[in-house]
């Protein structure tokens, strides 16, 4: 997911957009305890590591 694209998703901000509304569409977002924002701190984290690997 190099350059800011989101594969079926798009590019850019709108496929980020579009991506972050499908991931707490599927895992449920943030329910006010903070764990949303752990799980897409997380997801970043995991990227970056695939981008800086790949």
């Amino acid at each position: 997911m190099s350059n800011g694209d989101y594969g079926y998703f798009g590019k850019g901000d709108t496929g980020y957009a579009q991506y972050m509304t499908a991931f707490n569409r599927n895992f449920g977002g943030s329910s006010g305890s903070g764990c949303g924002c752990l799980i897409a701190i997380a997801v970043v984290v995991v990227l970056i590591l695939i981008i800086l690997g790949g």
